[in-house]
C-alpha cells in the first residue's frame, strides 16, 4: 500500500503541470528518440562526443554513443556493443544497467506516479543559487531517487541518486544531476542542459540537441545482435 504523504503528491503534480501537464506527458509514454552533444570527463581526460537515443517505455532503451559503443536494454536483456563485438551483460552488471535505465526514465516525472514508487517530502537545497523544494522517490529495488524543484516555477533543478560508475568501482557512489535551460520539445518543457557529477567529480556535461516525439522505431533495434 502506498504511504505518500499529501504535500510530496502535490509538489509532483506542479512539477508535471511545468513541463506540460498529464496530457502532455502522454507524449513522453510514446516511442522517441533524440541527440545529444556533449563531453565526457570519467577517465580524467576531456573527450567530446554526440549520443543517439532510442526509447520506448518503460524497458526499451538504447544509446549510441558514435564511434565508441552502444548499450541496449529490452524486457529481458541489457548488452553493449562495440567494434570489437558484443557483450551480454549479466547478473549485476546487467541488474545494475536495467535500475540505471528505470532512473533516467524517472527524470522524465510520470514514471514516478506509477505503484512501484513510495513518495515523500525532503528538505529543498541551493541549486545553483535556486531555491528548491524536494521530493524523494523510494523505489521497490531499494535504489532511491531525490528530486529537487525550482519552488517558483517546479521546473526540476536537481536528481540525486546511487549508481556503480565503472570508473570508481564495485560499490555505487553518488550520482548528481544538475539539469538547467528548459525548453520546449515537441510540446514538452524540459531541459535541454545536464551536467552530471559522480561521487562529486564532474562526469559529463550535455546538450539536448533535438528530440523525436512518437518516433517509428524498428523493434529489431532492442533485439541482442545474432
Amino acid at each position: 500500500a502506498r504511504t505518500d504523504n499529501q504535500e510530496a503528491r502535490e509538489i509532483l503534480q506542479n512539477a508535471i503541470g511545468a513541463v506540460g501537464g498529464e496530457r502532455t506527458l502522454e507524449r513522453l509514454k510514446a516511442p522517441m528518440m533524440w541527440m545529444e552533444r556533449g563531453t565526457y570527463y570519467g577517465q580524467g581526460e576531456t573527450l567530446p562526443y554526440v549520443a543517439q537515443y532510442a526509447a520506448a517505455w518503460p524497458n526499451w532503451h538504447r544509446v549510441e554513443v558514435e564511434g565508441v559503443f552502444a548499450i541496449t536494454t529490452n524486457d529481458k536483456s541489457a548488452w553493449m556493443s562495440r567494434n570489437t563485438g558484443v557483450r551480454i551483460l549479466a547478473g549485476k552488471q546487467r541488474q545494475e544497467q536495467l535500475r540505471q535505465t528505470r532512473m533516467s526514465w524517472a527524470a522524465r516525472l510520470f514514471p514516478i506516479t506509477g505503484e512501484e514508487y513510495e513518495l515523500s517530502t525532503i528538505d529543498g537545497i541551493d541549486v545553483d543559487g535556486q531555491v528548491t523544494v524536494g521530493v524523494q522517490a523510494s523505489h521497490t529495488d531499494g535504489r532511491d531517487i531525490r528530486f529537487y524543484f525550482d519552488h517558483e516555477s517546479y521546473l526540476i533543478a536537481k536528481t540525486e541518486t546511487m549508481v556503480v560508475s565503472p570508473e570508481s568501482g564495485p560499490e555505487p557512489v553518488l550520482s548528481e544531476a544538475f539539469y538547467s535551460d528548459h525548453r520546449s520539445f515537441g510540446g514538452v518543457r524540459m531541459p535541454s542542459k545536464v551536467r552530471v557529477f559522480r561521487n562529486h567529480k564532474l562526469y559529463v556535461e550535455a546538450d539536448t540537441v533535438d528530440y523525436k516525439m512518437f518516433a517509428t522505431i524498428d523493434p529489431t533495434h532492442f533485439e541482442v545482435p545474432e
